[in-house]
Parts: C-alpha cells; structure tokens; sequence
C-alpha cells in the first residue's frame, strides 16, 4: 500500500518497510526471508534509511520544517510545487542550481564517504534527463512524466539493471534469447520479459529497477525494451553473493552493496511503467541523447571526490601513526593522492562551468565528463597501488580488534599496540583497520574494480572521446591551427 504523501520524500523506516514486498532474493545460494535485517545486506539498507532520515531532520543538529535535511542537505520544492525533495531529482535550468545539486549529493556521499555507489540520488540522473528529454519518447512521453513526479516526489531507491550477462558478446542481443531479456509478448496490461541482467548492483536493497539494453545494438522490437520495474513485481529473482565482512570491518560492515544477476521469468512490466519499445528510440537513447550518461558522471565525480577525501585524511594520519610523515617519498604520495581528489573534483566543477542546453534543462559540460570518464578508472587502481606501497605491512598489522582492547588476553600487550604522534592503541588500530578495509580487504578489491568498470570497457570510452571530438569539429579546429 502507498504510504501518505506529507510533502516530504519517504523517511528512513517508510524506505526499510518497502524492501518487504515479497521481494526473492537468493543470497549465498539460500533465500533472504528479510533483506532489511540479514546480517549481509542490513549494513547498506540502514545505511541508505540513514540518509532518507536526513530529509526529515532525523540526524544529529538537523531543523525540522524548515527545508534543511542537515548535513548541508537543503531540500527544494518539486517540480509541481507540492513538496520538497532532494535538489538533484529537479530539473537545472542555471549553473547556480548544478552548483546547488553538487552540494546536495556531497551532503551525502560524505555522511557515506563515496562507498555507496547506488544511493538513492543516483538514478536521479537518469530519471530527470529523460524528464527533461520527455518529447524524446514519442508514445510514452506522458509514462515519462508520471514517473518523474512519482519519482521525484518519494526519492525512489533504484538499482539500474542495463547490462547483459558476460555471455556471447561477439554476438547482437537478439541472437542470444536464452539468456538476454527480451519481450515474450504484449498484453492489454502490459509486456511480459524473459531473460536475464548482470551485475545490479544493490539490486536486493533497490525499490525499483531501470531496465533497459546497454553495450550491443539491438535489431528487433522483441529486444527494445526499457522500463521502470518494482523490485517487488512476481517473476524476479536476485542473486547475489557476499563480500565477507568481520564485525571489525567499518567500512564493509556499514556500506557493503551487493552486485546481482537478476532473472526475470516470465514477468508482467504494466504499460505506465514503460519507456521504450523500438530498436531505434533504444540506440539513441543508450548513446546520450537525453544526456543521462553526463549526469551520471557529474554525481559518479562528486560521489568519489568524498572517498577520496576520507582515504587522504586518513592515509596523512596514518603516515604520523607509523612516524614517517616527514619522509620525502611519504609527502610525495600523499601529495599525489590529494592530487588525484582535486583532479576529480576540479573535472566535475568543469562540467559545470561548460554546461549546456539539455532538453528542458541545463546538463553539465560533455567535455569534462568524458575526460574524467576516460581518466579516473586507472588513477583510483594507481591511488591503490600508492597506498599499498606506503603504508606498506603497517596498515595490515592488525593484531587485535579494536573491541578487544583493555580485555583480559590483551591487557597486557596494550602499550605495544600504541602508535607514533600521540597515537594510542585504539586510534592506531582504527585508522590503519579503515585502510585496510578500504584497499587490502575483498571489499576494498571489489571498490577498485567498481571504480573500474563504471563506465564499461575503457578503450569503448576512449574510442567515444575521439569520434566526439571528431564529430564536433574539434579536431578540425586544432588541424587548422
């Protein structure tokens, strides 16, 4: 049942009650019979409740009614002016209000520190460049619109559901039906999908999954389909597998998602909850044409500009912990690695200084977007590296758990476990445990190949950084010179 509309998106228990809709999932092999309170998934779901709490003053220091959700978080009406929400589902129309959207996504990702990919703000970048874009979809413009408001009105949690199992790439979608979703058929209330999807990540703590075709041109109708589906809906499975987290891991413990292969057996997506169903909508939608793929990047930057800020704060500490702050080579890493944040988020404020027309909006500048695309995936695995070299056998030098501190057995062996620069037991294993979670962990390995990947195959963005330039007349431009 649809919770009351109160003005305000929904709050941080209306988002956990959601996630019991009957939802399958398939954790480890055995089924989920709560996602909001298994001990694998709980982490990232009362994380993001956390965060919907923010728009109602719930957080420490917040002001109820008075549009500031706290943490630097100031919600502004919704489009139809009956409510507020967070300012990065409204459309922009003035680089004030980009500059407005980046302050409200960075009033999350630093209560998150950038290690939840998928918050709730993230689709936003989708959802309102097709908004902005409605015309675009011909026959399901108004679906286009309905979707916005609901959307724009609740913050809905999505889980973007796009890529195709890695199976059969050398082959087009429609040549690969055993596997790759597709339409079975079309009725009075909607169409029916077969098939599957790949690495959706936070899939089984989403409310709502956007489906759609991405990497490989579809050529029939039966494989054109987007749509908004509810995680909910009869028919869908999700399979998901662990990311092992010890109590003592803050950072997986807290912010661990899931990526997911997600099964659709037969599933019904009713006609108001799609968006498209022809090749050719498919294509232009998937290569930019409603300009959510820049958007993207424009949250993707402001999201790692605060991970990277907690991972340099940190490594400085970490650095006076083990007394070798005032080594040469220790500043010049720690200067690269500060380096590698103002990088990202001077690209991302770029963006907003070339922004452009887009639809019924202003979208961020395409230049800027695509150089961070096509820079950030082998810096983050190279801030890695940096880390690992520096820091070195110190940060993995964890004898104990911070909670067994001042216990019988260790006791005794406190004054060694201290650090350098005032540091004691509890503070040295703290920092160098959050390190470690964050780089030499499997949670850490799988963040560096999340980083990775984000924007698909790297030569893929390379190859669209020259034909844009190209087709542009850039390089003709620089040939004249």
């Amino acid at each position: 049942m649809a919770r009351p509309y109160d003005g305000r998106p929904q709050t941080g228990a209306d988002y956990l009650a959601s996630l019991d809709d009957g939802r399958v999932v398939i954790h480890d092999g055995l089924p989920v019979e709560r996602v909001a309170e298994h001990p694998e998934l709980r982490g990232v779901a009362h994380t993001i409740a956390s965060l919907y709490d923010t728009m109602h003053g719930d957080a420490e220091g917040d002001a109820e009614g008075d549009g500031d959700g706290g943490d630097g978080l100031v919600l502004v009406p919704t489009s139809d002016g009956a409510g507020v929400t967070h300012p990065f589902w409204v459309l922009p129309h003035t680089r004030d209000d980009l500059r407005a959207q980046r302050e409200a996504i960075r009033a999350w990702q630093r209560r998150t520190h950038g290690w939840v990919g998928r918050t709730p703000e993230f689709m936003a970048s989708v959802v309102s460049s097709m908004a902005a874009h409605a015309p675009f979809f011909g026959r399901f413009e108004q679906q286009v619109r309905d979707m916005y408001a609901r959307d724009q009105r609740d913050v809905t949690h999505y889980a973007q559901a796009l890529v195709n199992p890695p199976v059969d790439r050398d082959l087009p979608p429609d040549e690969v039906a055993d596997v790759f979703l597709h339409v079975v058929r079309e009725t009075d209330e909607g169409v029916v999908i077969r098939g599957a999807k790949a690495v959706v990540t936070g899939a089984a703590t989403a409310q709502r999954l956007l489906v759609s075709h991405f990497g490989g041109e579809v050529q029939t109708s039966d494989f054109a389909i987007a749509a908004s589906v509810p995680v909910g809906t009869p028919g869908i499975r999700i399979y998901t597998r662990g990311t092992p987290a010890r109590a003592d891991q803050p950072l997986a413990s807290r912010f661990a998602e899931h990526d997911a292969l997600v099964v659709f057996d037969d599933v019904l997506v009713r006609w108001e909850d799609v968006f498209i169903r022809d090749p050719e909508t498919m294509l232009a939608f998937n290569t930019g044409a409603v300009g959510w793929n820049v958007r993207l990047v424009f949250q993707a930057t402001t999201r790692l500009e605060a991970k990277l800020e907690r991972i340099a704060g940190l490594a400085v500490r970490a650095t006076e912990i083990m007394g070798t702050s005032e080594l040469r080579g220790v500043q010049a890493a720690l200067g690269e690695l500060i380096a590698y944040r103002d990088t990202v988020a001077a690209l991302r404020d770029a963006m907003i200084e070339q922004a452009v027309p887009s639809g019924d909006s202003l979208g961020p500048g395409p230049q800027a977007a695509m150089a961070f695309a096509g820079y950030g995936p082998d810096a983050y695995s190279r801030m890695r590296v940096t880390l690992q070299t520096m820091l070195a056998s110190a940060f993995a030098h964890l004898p104990v758990p911070p909670d067994a501190l001042g216990t019988e057995h260790v006791l005794a062996v406190e004054p060694l476990l201290r650090g350098s620069g005032g540091a004691d037991a509890r503070e040295r294993l703290e920092v160098m445990g959050e390190l470690w979670d964050a780089v030499g962990t499997g949670f850490g390995a799988r963040h560096e190949l999340y980083e990775r990947s984000y924007f698909g195959q790297a030569e893929r963005m390379h190859l669209g950084i020259l034909r844009a330039a190209q087709a542009t007349g850039r390089v003709a431009e620089w040939q004249s010179r």
